[in-house]
């Protein structure tokens, strides 16, 4: 097979760039803390206390920290994967649904500034 023929349907479209911030996450009548791990344009990892099953739809709330203060960003999420880490940490990877163009600029500048 040639380069290009083969894509892994378990590869991410984009880059993902470190952040470690709270979050508020909502699924149905259910609200959870989280604390974020990654994101990049297409999506964004989180940790959860409990599973929340692949194809769930949701959303996030967060904060991106920038050097003249923080940023406030909410999007449309679906779950792609929940794997087990330890006791009540449950890493949540997703894909976005519904992204506005100021939050998708904000994640563009954010993911472009980091080292």
């Amino acid at each position: 097979m040639g380069e290009g023929q083969f894509r892994d349907p378990n590869r991410r479209a984009s880059a993902r760039t470190a952040v470690r911030q709270p979050a508020t996450v909502v699924y149905g009548d259910t609200t959870v803390g989280a604390q974020t791990l990654d994101v990049g344009p297409g999506g964004i990892a989180f940790l959860a206390p409990r599973p929340i099953g692949p194809g769930t739809r949701c959303t996030v709330a967060f904060e991106l920290p920038f050097a003249d203060g923080p940023v406030e960003v909410s999007a449309s999420l679906k779950v792609a994967y929940s794997s087990y880490l330890a006791p009540e940490q449950f890493k949540i990877g997703t894909v976005f649904t519904v992204l506005d163009d100021d939050t998708a600029r904000i994640l563009l500048r954010y993911t472009q500034a980091a080292p």
